[in-house]
């Protein structure tokens, strides 16, 4: 299966690396030669340089021999001039990174009137996964499957948790069924079985409804302080769509942003809110901005050493939720061993949306790929399949299934029930089933399956 890929960026880069790695033949166009010959270089890929929006380009790259185009420079234009061109030339399936306001407004006419099959704005989903977050004060990071009725959620075991120390197995403390997904322990990752024993300083992700989970909060003496307002920082597009839906959910919030024109920009955009022209990393600037009097505050400028200092600085504040915006994979580590809250990377974000819709493209039974993220610093996955009548599963209890190791069934979504299974349920057609597995690259259902 041929990909082309325009732009050797941030995105571009993860998407070379992973989906080399899963075995498609990439082809990345990239103007900048130096670029271009790194990533040949460290990933299994071959390369054109040159402009992505131009004809000659493309046909070096062999676009219409493509089965999947992506363009994911730091342009808009050129991502949709780049994608129009492709599909023009043959390409099957295009995928346009947007990030725009004024584009993403003209979406469907895009893709409907001008070929575009996907386009993908990370901004704008990276804002999708904050307020997910702040649904859950308490987590370090939420993702959301079968149309938003089932979540999984990562929590720290503190010593006052009544899981430490008790199997798996042995826990009841919610009316509605949960389940403890994945377990993280000094930096190894693992799927549990019921014999699993919790230990204080674990990390868990918990699958379950938004209400099972409140009250999994409340019986492990988590915060259960609900978010009403939030300190922005940097008024970015992120910003912007972050602004958005906070303000379409009721909860009140500031930016503080360093540009002037665009400081004017949002406080025209959001008229019921305070913008404020100035650096929101100067901390004489937040003391007198009362940041220690918000739920919640977000670091969200271009720059990543700015935002894990303006955390770090709000956390020693006494600010409980704290989200730190990171671009570049050699600050994760570092990140995590400061022990910052939340971390958001919308590189990742974007990654695994696009790796969900080419699996989906790509897969040959029709047992489809509704929903993917990656997990446990992306040692797992959580995929979201809907089943169709070629699964060798249908109709055999689970416990006669023969799953590979290091794989979980964890929901089944029947019509508008969720199901926790246990070994005497079953798959039927038409159902939903979110499994978490450690196997790499699955694309089909049937592919966690052993025979």
């Amino acid at each position: 299966m041929k990909i082309v890929i325009v732009g050797a960026g941030k995105v571009g880069e993860v998407l070379c690396r992973d989906l080399a790695t899963e075995g498609y033949d990439i082809v990345l166009i990239e103007i900048d030669r130096q670029k271009l010959e790194h990533l040949i270089d460290i990933a299994d890929i071959t390369g054109v340089v040159g402009n992505g929006a131009a004809i000659d380009s493309q046909i070096e790259a062999g676009v219409n021999e493509a089965d999947i185009f992506i363009a994911v420079t730091e342009h808009d234009e050129i991502n949709i001039i780049a994608s129009i061109i492709a599909k023009k030339l043959g390409a099957k399936h295009t995928i346009a990174r947007v990030r725009s306001p004024e584009y993403s407004t003209n979406m469907t006419f895009a893709q409907k009137e001008l070929g575009i099959t996907v386009m993908i704005n990370p901004e704008r989903e990276s804002a999708k996964a904050i307020v997910d977050i702040l649904k859950f004060p308490s987590s370090f990071g939420v993702e959301t499957f079968m149309q938003g009725k089932v979540n999984i959620v990562e929590f720290e075991v503190h010593k006052d948790n009544p899981l430490i120390d008790k199997a798996l197995m042995d826990v009841s403390i919610t009316d509605e069924k949960i389940l403890v997904c994945v377990v993280r322990r000094d930096g190894n990752s693992y799927i549990p079985d019921g014999n699993f024993v919790i230990k204080e300083g674990d990390k868990i992700q918990v699958t379950g409804t938004v209400r099972a989970i409140n009250e999994f909060i409340l019986k492990c003496n988590y915060s259960t302080k609900p978010i009403r307002l939030v300190l922005i920082i940097g008024g970015g597009d992120m910003a912007y769509y972050l602004a958005r839906e906070l303000n379409n959910r009721g909860i009140r919030f500031k930016i503080i942003e360093i540009n002037e024109a665009r400081a004017e920009f949002l406080s025209e955009s959001f008229p019921n809110a305070l913008i404020i022209h100035g650096d929101g990393t100067n901390q004489e600037l937040l003391i007198e901005q009362r940041i220690e009097n918000y739920d919640a505050v977000i670091a969200c400028t271009p720059i990543d050493e700015e935002n894990i200092i303006v955390s770090l600085f709000s956390s020693s504040m006494g600010v409980t939720k704290n989200i730190t915006k990171i671009s570049r994979n050699i600050l994760k580590p570092i990140a995590e061993k400061l022990e910052l809250d939340t971390v958001i990377t919308p590189k990742k974000i974007i990654a695994d949306e696009i790796i969900r819709y080419i699996r989906s493209v790509f897969n040959t039974m029709g047992n489809k790929v509704v929903n993917l993220h990656r997990l446990a610093n992306d040692e797992m996955e959580a995929i979201q399949f809907l089943i169709s009548e070629d699964s060798k599963a249908i109709g055999i209890p689970l416990k006669d299934l023969k799953v590979k190791p290091e794989t979980l069934f964890a929901c089944i979504k029947r019509g508008d029930k969720i199901i926790y299974p246990g070994g005497e349920d079953f798959i039927l057609i038409g159902d939903q089933v979110l499994v978490v597995t450690k196997e790499k690259y699955i694309d089909e259902f049937d592919n966690v399956l052993e025979y």
